[in-house]
């Protein structure tokens, strides 16, 4: 074998090879493009040269003396031409598509030339010509090519390009990294938006600490629902018609309205601290939470008799035959607006209280304190209402002073309040006793014992029930010997609000009756007018105390549906067993009516008008009545 078929082998088994390594890496797709693969390995213009998409203009020869263009000649009767070559590689792969025409300049001109073949295709040739059957031998192979140059070339429309596998993962891997960069960011939006409301539920969380007490010893309003809540017969085939929907909505709507009525004439803070806190602020960085409230009142005062005290109805202090030539007075006032602040914490031992509040009704409309206490769970210590006092049975009035026949009085006190289920509370109290008696002075020595029960088995039923234990503890005046006395005092109350739909479903029955001995210091008016918890025989010096009976009835009725217009209707008692030994002038009983009328165009606005008539009488019999209209406007805040 000589050495130019050594040389002719060698380039065989590198073109074999570099078309072996290609269909690994990559699949074909047609005959044509492993012709096309293995020129390139050989020269690369030689891949133009077999492309059926590169246009036939670039096949002819820009420069006939550059070898790398004679391959561009697609002359069929070259040796070494590329349509020899793809014959070479394929013999079953027609040439046709890769023979330009004949007619065309291009072409013409290709063909007249004569082109020197490369050593490359030479080699090709050679090996071909030595391995392949006669049919390579020959050229006639290609004859019906050039046989027919005026039959035009039949081309396929052009398709998109088509792409690779490689580059189809390429693609996709794009798609996917922005895919993925895209759940980052919506990752990173989620987790603050997670964080956010994470934030918003402890906040939520330590609000509603502070608005409720622990659930241990004040169950949920949940629970209440539950317990309340009538089963419905969902299997009943009656329509409920819209009307009867709505007539309920209302009627819930009116319910709540009117608990909130009663809760504001309630006027007891105590009870708030089993109730939301509303409209708080927390305080930077602490865990409390202060509130601002209270209300400005201005009340106008018209007496057409005349009165002690002319700003408000205190049925003791009308005179009784002593009126000749005293002139009725009237008034306009502000002094009963009230300022309150009130501080919340909770703690590891529970929630913490602290609350104060004040109004403007001392002499010259200077400060005057209402009420001081800290609560924390079930202990209460501070300046308050007393125990023995029913906040929730006291009527809705324009009259700053009250009722003359209710408990009513605030002082300081150590009380513990332990509820049992949601139907009963009880109420146990030390309070300060500061006995009050005439002919001498009250000596505190022993506090007041208060214990008091509530009893609540529905919202429409309220009752409580409370026992006044005390010691009067007096020393007389030097006048009548001077010397310390002391008496065991008792009284006893009774009160309730209930609810009673007989014209309205809003509609409540309140009362209070009261009995006992030395307890004038709790009575209304009785604390407004003297001291009435006992007295001293001027003759003997001895310590007597004053049997009292009190109490009202009062009924609060609402003006139609859908409005807050709504009356009070109130009558209360007084009656005082003097001893023998009193004047005859002597505070003996006293009598109180009224009548109101309310309106609350929003909820933090009341403006109200109210007719008073009352009566005193004597010890000796002799009587006097006096009447009074007052108006009234308060705003809360």
């Amino acid at each position: 074998m000589s050495s130019r078929h050594y040389t002719a082998l060698l380039s065989l088994s590198l073109l074999t090879g570099a078309a072996a390594g290609y269909s690994q890496e990559t699949p074909r797709n047609s005959n044509e493009e492993v012709a096309r693969e293995a020129a390139a390995s050989i020269d690369p213009l030689a891949s133009d040269a077999l492309d059926p998409n590169t246009p036939t203009d670039l096949l002819a020869p820009t420069d006939p003396n550059n070898p790398g263009d004679e391959l561009l000649a697609a002359d069929p009767n070259k040796p070494g031409t590329t349509t020899e070559l793809a014959t070479a590689l394929d013999p079953n792969e027609p040439t046709g598509a890769a023979v330009p025409d004949p007619n065309e300049p291009a072409a013409v001109a290709a063909s007249d030339k004569e082109i020197e073949p490369a050593p490359e295709t030479v080699a090709t040739a050679a090996i071909n010509q030595d391995s392949a059957p006669e049919q390579t031998t020959t050229p006639p192979a290609q004859a019906p090519a050039k046989a027919s140059p005026a039959a035009p070339i039949v081309t396929e429309p052009e398709a998109e390009p088509e792409m690779s596998m490689a580059e189809v993962i390429a693609l996709l891997k794009a798609q996917q990294a922005q895919i993925d960069e895209q759940k980052k960011l919506i990752d990173n939006q989620q987790y603050l938006l997670d964080t956010q409301s994470q934030q918003i539920s402890n906040l939520n969380r330590e609000l509603d600490v502070l608005r409720a007490p622990p659930p241990v010893d004040q169950p949920s309003m949940v629970a209440r629902a539950e317990v309340n809540t009538v089963p419905v017969d969902t299997g009943s085939d009656k329509e409920i018609s819209a009307e009867t929907i709505t007539e309920a909505v209302t009627t819930e709507q009116q319910t709540e309205k009117a608990d909130a009525v009663a809760k504001a004439q309630t006027d007891d803070p105590t009870r708030a601290m089993l109730e939301d806190f509303v409209g708080a602020w927390r305080l930077p960085g602490t865990n409390a939470a202060l509130s601002v409230g209270g209300f400005v009142k201005t009340a106008v005062v018209y007496n057409w008799d005349p009165l002690e005290i002319n700003d408000r109805f205190i049925v003791g202090s009308i005179p009784v035959g002593t009126d000749e030539g005293i002139e009725a007075q009237s008034s306009v006032t502000a002094n009963q607006s009230r300022l309150n602040f009130d501080l919340r914490e909770p703690t590891d031992f529970g929630l913490f209280r602290a609350f104060i509040e004040g109004d403007f009704a001392e002499e010259g409309d200077t400060f005057r304190l209402r009420h001081a206490f800290g609560q924390w769970k079930d202990v209460l210590a501070g300046k308050t209402w007393s125990a023995f006092v029913d906040t929730e049975a006291s009527p809705e009035e324009v009259d700053f002073e009250g009722l003359n026949g209710r408990i009513s009085l605030r002082q300081s006190q150590i009380r513990v309040t332990p509820r049992i289920g949601e139907e009963y509370e009880f109420q146990f109290s030390m309070e300060d006793p500061n006995p009050r008696v005439q002919n001498g002075s009250g000596v505190t020595r022993a506090p007041d014992f208060v214990f008091s029960g509530r009893f609540e088995p529905y919202d429409k039923l309220h009752t409580k029930v409370a026992l006044l234990l005390r010691q009067i503890r007096a020393q007389r005046d030097f006048g009548i010997g001077g010397g310390v006395e002391k008496e065991y005092a008792w009284g006893m109350t009774v009160s309730g609000r209930y609810r009673v739909p007989r014209f309205d479903e809003r509609d409540s029955l309140l009362f209070q009756v009261n009995v006992g001995d030395g307890i004038g210091r709790y009575v209304n008016d009785l604390s407004s007018v003297g001291n009435f918890d006992g007295i001293f025989d001027p003759e003997t010096g001895d310590l007597e105390l004053y049997d009292i009976y009190s109490g009202y009835i009062s009924f609060q009725h609402w003006w139609g549906t859908g409005n807050q217009l709504r009356s009070n209707f109130t009558l209360g008692y007084v009656d005082v067993s003097n001893p023998d030994f009193v004047d005859e002038n002597a505070y003996r009983r006293t009598f109180r009516a009224s009548s109101n009328l309310f309106w609350s165009p929003t909820p933090r606005i009341d403006i109200g008008g109210e007719y008073l008539w009352g009566k005193r009488e004597n010890e000796d019999g002799n009587n006097a009545d006096a009447t009074q209209m007052q108006l009234a406007l308060r705003y809360r805040f």
